[in-house]
């Protein structure tokens, strides 16, 4: 034991010297040569974590920046070296060049300028399991600068194929000749009450807090769940992880700011919020007694409890009032609806979401959510329509890896929804129905207290038996008590990759969607109405032209059944139909950070039933044909100028071809009543329209300032909204939508 101590001891302090050598040190000391850098944003001077940096004519020294956007090079030799840098979403402008002296670190700080869309950025993955169908995703950095939006988001989804809105003052969304109330829009895994203030001014979630989008516009998997033809899931990004910092948006519309800043060293936080100042300007009117106003906010805190669990709180909320008064000479000779005209509208939401990584090959996540949606309107003489509606639900998603090609998720969804309401008010007519005359319907008192439980789950495996083909297959079992409905949703899809390099997915799903309120309210409604039901056949073509040129054709057909529509005796019944055929073709181009250009053209179709052995019928919401072309181009650092511009074909109405004198049936005055034609047998013009973007940045030592001016209807194309009559019906008139509007705005961030 003695004479192997001794042994060991002698080895050790032999060894000691060759450690204290410089060329054998483990860690660069500061006296030795080299260069230590930070890489911050211009402006903000965040540091840049993530960034590569390398040495010119030193291919071989590669470092990426840390946390603290920090960089170092150890054991250079004296002499001058240009720092080549590469860090997604930001523009380099010139490599900076270094000089070493012997002996000694230089240090350098690079401040980077960010890139405000970036269409070109490419990520490798190997990819084991099919794109999901049908899926168009948008990112923050591409959605802020699309002209026409002012950087709204939501208001940007429209140069996506087969995704219109109705008119300038409409912002839901028609996807694939689609109803509004056919899609679902969830935040973070939490539905939202609606996604625009009024309808469409703006949208309800902030865009300053979106990281990306994913629409889904039909054929999705198993992991989505009941009433939703189309599906919008907006995922919030993080708070700022390093220090603390904040934007500001002024425009003539409304005031927005956001701060956020770091939890200790593991986490994150911000607060946005934004609210109208319509209403403070110097504007009278006199049927006006409360100017329309809206404000929302959203709040999210992430902490990393430890390597492989991380927990999510969020909290958002919206709310939209106005406030008329309304004359006789306001309400179209309708006495009856004369006095206050009141309207307000919000919801407010919470969740705590705990993401867990158990094992290498198990994934978890668990949310807890509440929201509760409020909608208030009176108006005339005692009609009014009140509902509140809370909705709690407990939601679990699990993904299992067998292998590297084969893929087990699950989930399981819990949710009660307590809905209560009162109402005198008119039963709620069918799409399209020409002859609902609100003065002439029945009004129906009534006072309710509902509660909507769910149970939904779900199992999919997704499988790649061979590297050109994949395939994914599964099926839902949903549970609502208020049909008392168990119903299955069979899911599949494929992907094949062509030897040409193009890929080819086809995709099948049968999805349900339960009765919208009120159709089974009790008095206003028949409770015993059941889901409709709908089946999505899809096939698409995807290619990529070149390194910056993509390309993809999509082809689609949707049957429905047993949709709801009115009827003399039972009220509602399930006794409708539907369908919808389409074309999408989308050409997205970007050359460098400097351009980016989109092209997209649909065909739709959509038609109805109402009844059996009913004619079939333009839907609504069809507009056969739909192009948009959008371009941006960087002019310098600090210039852009972009526009955009949209086509589709005029929204279908119903015509009067005659009316008949009948009287009120409140105040027996003399009135006439239109006589229509065949439902929505015509058209109103087409719409087009360019709107254009002009921005300048400023950037400073720790804070940058945008102006942006946008065009919208550039040339003032006369679109129409409706076509209107006068009160005998003998004469047709056009009521038109936004004329050119300028619109102003101011951004500055630090």
């Amino acid at each position: 034991m003695e004479m192997r101590s001794i042994r060991q001891m002698s080895i050790a302090l032999l060894s000691l010297p060759l450690f204290l050598l410089p060329g054998f040190s483990q860690e660069s000391t500061p006296s030795d040569a080299g260069i230590l850098g930070t890489i911050l944003h211009q402006g903000t001077m965040r540091p840049i974590p993530g960034a590569e940096v390398r040495l010119a004519d030193y291919e071989e020294r590669v470092a990426s920046t840390d946390a603290r956007g920090t960089f170092q090079f150890n054991n250079l030799t004296a002499g001058e070296y240009k720092i080549l840098i590469s860090a997604a979403g930001y523009y380099v402008s010139e490599a900076p060049v270094v000089t070493v002296e012997p002996g000694k670190v230089a240090r350098v700080e690079v401040r980077l300028e960010k890139v405000e869309f970036l269409f070109d950025e490419v990520i490798v993955t190997t990819e084991q399991f099919p794109a999901t169908v049908s899926r168009q995703s948008m990112k923050a950095l591409e959605i802020k600068r699309i002209p026409g939006t002012a950087g709204d988001a939501l208001r940007a989804l429209p140069v996506l194929p087969s995704i219109t809105v109705a008119n300038d003052f409409n912002g839901a969304l028609y996807i694939r000749g689609g109803a509004p109330e056919d899609n679902v829009f969830y935040v973070d895994r939490s539905p939202i009450g609606y996604p625009y203030h009024f309808g469409g001014l703006v949208s309800t979630i902030s865009s300053e807090v979106i990281e990306r989008i994913d629409v889904y516009a039909g054929g999705f998997g198993a992991e989505f769940g009941t009433d939703a033809q189309a599906i919008i899931d907006i995922y919030s990004r993080g708070g700022n992880e390093h220090n603390l910092s904040g934007k500001l948006n002024l425009n003539l519309l409304y005031s927005e700011g956001l701060l956020e800043g770091p939890i200790g060293a593991k986490g994150s936080w911000y607060l946005g919020g934004r609210r109208s100042h319509v209403e403070l300007l110097p504007i009278e009117v006199e049927q006006i007694t409360a100017f329309p106003r809206f404000w929302d906010y959203q709040f999210k805190a992430a902490y990393n409890l430890n390597e492989k669990h991380e927990v999510t709180a969020n909290a958002f909320a919206a709310d939209d009032f106005m406030e008329l008064k309304l004359g006789l000479d306001d309400v179209s000779g309708d006495p009856t609806l004369a006095g206050k005209f009141l309207f307000e509208n919000g919801f407010d939401g919470q969740g705590i979401h705990l993401r867990s990584l158990f094992t290498d090959r198990l994934t978890s996540y668990l949310s807890l959510t509440r929201s509760f949606n409020h909608f208030n309107l009176n108006f005339g003489e005692g009609l009014f329509l009140r509902i509140g509606a809370s909705n709690y639900q407990l939601r679990q998603d699990s993904i299992f890896r067998l292998t590297p090609n084969h893929r087990l998720e699950s989930g399981l969804l819990l949710a009660t929804a307590p809905t209560t309401g009162a109402a005198f008010f008119p039963r709620r007519p069918d799409e399209g129905d020409p002859d609902f005359d609100f003065t002439f319907e029945k009004k129906i008192r009534s006072s309710f207290g509902l509660r909507y439980n769910r149970i939904e789950t779900y199992l999919q495996h997704r499988y790649r038996p061979f590297p050109f083909l994949s395939v994914a297959g599964g099926f839902r079992i949903d549970y609502l008590n208020l049909t008392g409905e168990i119903s299955l949703g069979p899911r599949a899809s494929l992907k094949f990759r062509i030897p040409s390099g193009s890929e080819v997915r086809l995709a099948y799903g049968r999805y349900e969607q339960s009765p919208q309120p009120p159709l089974n309210f009790p008095d206003f409604g028949n409770p015993d109405v059941k889901s409709s039901k709908a089946s999505h056949y899809i096939l698409e073509l995807e290619r990529q032209l070149s390194g910056r040129t993509g390309f993809k054709v999509a082809g689609y057909y949707r049957n429905l059944s047993d949709l709801v529509t009115r009827d003399s005796e039972a009220i509602y019944l399930n006794q409708g139909d539907g369908l919808a055929r389409g074309l999408e073709l989308f050409l997205r181009h970007n050359s460098g950070t400097r351009f980016f250009g989109w092209a997209s053209y649909a065909y739709v179709r959509s038609e109805r039933r109402d009844r059996p052995g009913d004619p079939w019928r333009l839907y609504s919401f069809d507009q056969t044909h739909v192009t948009t072309l959008t371009g941006s181009y960087k002019l310098s650092r600090t210039w852009e100028i972009g526009a955009k511009w949209q086509y589709s074909t005029g929204n279908p109405y119903t015509p009067v071809i005659d009316a008949t004198l009948a009287r009120h049936p409140t105040t027996g005055l003399p009135t006439y009543r239109p006589i229509y034609g065949a439902v929505n047998s015509e058209r109103v013009p087409p719409f087009h329209r360019l709107d254009i973007r002009i921005n300048k940045s400023f950037i400073f030592e720790r804070w940058e300032m945008g102006i942006y001016l946008e065009l919208l209807n550039a040339y003032n194309r006369k679109n129409v909204l409706t076509v209107d009559y006068n009160f005998d019906y003998t004469e047709q008139d056009v009521v038109n939508q936004l004329p050119l509007i300028p619109n102003v705005g101011v951004t500055a961030e630090f």
